[in-house]
């Protein structure tokens, strides 16, 4: 499904489609270029990036569940995996929540309306009563679906920042220090979320991308660059072999078909949890945006960007420990939350300037998504904006189910967490996809 999802939007973008606006003829443009992917890409997954930046293409490597007969070097093919994993198939989800949810129709809803599409796909088959009942119960499951999506990804990346702190200030109270840790992205994206979409969202997702740009330069002044252009290239490809061919029957490529459960479509169903937040955030900040211009900007460049900061940051962890028998690899091997600091730690005084920025880089990616979440589910919620108590409830909600789950101490855990919401809004998904093709069909055939 999610490859055909990807077909889907690249053949909207190069169709007469793709010269509609976001939001309808009358919609103008609110943000700049540079603010518009900034928010967009710290919303989606820019705090996943910092925990399996060095991790993820490791753990492939060390043990490539793609078949050798066919991906012969496990360490571009462990990249390639885990493209399909974070780049355009995520991304192409993503895409067409918002799309779904643009108003790109003349039957459309007002932009960002969940439960639109879903009565549109419906039409016929029930009374008034029963859409404001079923528009009620799409917001209720779709603010579940938020909830623990946001609420595992706070979890997953206290996680790491505690590892951090435990291994740069050998911190002994994991307890302690990850309710400090909470209670910080807590207070940021509250805070955040409380100044609104420009002074707030904006001003923080900008920030947080120069800042990523810092931590990424840092590393590439300091590591040998051509294994990262040879674990590029070579990962590249071999993406691109996936997607054009492996992907469409996975589990063929697989040693292990099982595999994927547990990892690729563990992934997607958690970018489906954060499909509804995403969706109507994209809709609400690309209004005015060509479809074309839309897609080029929420698939094509955060796949690129993906490409290249995994590449960085494995292909020079994994080329110095294979050059100085440093133990990165098997500490990884251990605990995988261990590998961005055990890898900074073999790079000297500036290496320790890196854990920090990381730690600060990831803290931000964390306050970005969740504010960006807490404003959807008010708006779900049918919250007042002059309500400012509904902020701090669902900010305080957010943060207390966080912390209730790091106390599990359970990475698997706060996956599947979000698979509890994602579930059910699948059907919801497919709904509005069948209601928007219907609205589209029915604008093109007048």
């Amino acid at each position: 499904m999610v490859n055909l999802l990807l077909v889907m939007v690249i053949c909207l973008a190069i169709s007469p489609v793709g010269r509609r606006k976001m939001g309808g003829p009358q919609a103008n443009v609110e943000f700049t270029l540079f603010g518009w992917l900034s928010m967009l890409f710290a919303a989606g997954m820019g705090s996943g990036l910092i925990f399996w930046g060095v991790a993820e293409p490791a753990l492939h490597t060390i043990q490539s569940p793609l078949k050798a007969e066919l991906y012969e070097n496990p360490q571009t093919s462990g990249l390639a995996l885990t493209l399909v994993n974070w780049g355009a198939h995520a991304w192409a989800l993503y895409a067409v929540f918002g799309l779904v949810l643009g108003g790109l129709s003349r039957q459309s809803a007002e932009s960002g309306d969940l439960s639109g599409p879903v009565i549109s796909a419906t039409k016929g088959l029930m009374n008034s009563s029963g859409q404001i009942k079923l528009a009620f119960a799409i917001k209720l499951v779709a603010i579940l679906a938020i909830f623990f999506g946001v609420v595992g990804t706070i979890a997953n990346s206290t996680l790491l920042l505690r590892k951090g702190l435990e291994i740069e200030l050998e911190v002994e109270s994991a307890l302690l220090s990850g309710f400090i840790i909470v209670m910080l992205i807590m207070t940021l994206y509250t805070l955040s979320a409380t100044l609104g979409l420009k002074r707030g969202v904006q001003a923080l997702s900008k920030f947080n991308m120069f800042l990523a740009v810092a931590l990424i330069t840092g590393v590439l002044f300091l590591v040998p660059i051509q294994p990262i252009i040879d674990t590029a290239i070579g990962g590249t490809w071999d993406y691109i072999q996936l997607i054009t061919n492996g992907t469409w029957h996975f589990a063929s490529q697989l040693n292990d078909p099982e595999w994927a459960n547990g990892w690729t479509y563990n992934y997607y169903f958690w970018w489906l949890a954060w499909g509804p937040f995403v969706g109507v955030f994209l809709a609400k900040i690309s209004l005015g945006r060509p479809v074309w211009q839309y897609i080029l900007g929420v698939v094509l460049v955060p796949t690129l960007v993906t490409i290249v900061w995994f590449s960085v940051f494995s292909g020079s962890a994994i080329a110095w420990d294979m050059t100085h028998q440093s133990g990165i690899l098997a500490a990884i091997k251990a605990d995988y939350t261990q590998g961005l600091f055990v890898f900074f730690a073999q790079l000297g005084w500036p290496g320790a300037l890196l854990v920090w920025a990381s730690l600060l880089l990831l803290l931000i990616f964390v306050a970005t998504s969740a504010d960006s979440a807490v404003l959807v589910i008010r708006q779900l919620s049918n919250a007042s904006e002059t309500t400012i108590w509904s902020l701090y409830g669902w900010s305080f909600a957010l943060g207390l189910s966080a912390y209730v789950l790091l106390v599990q101490n359970n990475e698997l855990l706060n996956r599947s967490i979000a698979i509890i919401g994602a579930m059910p809004f699948l059907i919801i998904f497919l709904l509005q996809l069948i209601g928007f093709i219907r609205e589209l069909l029915s604008d093109i055939k007048s």
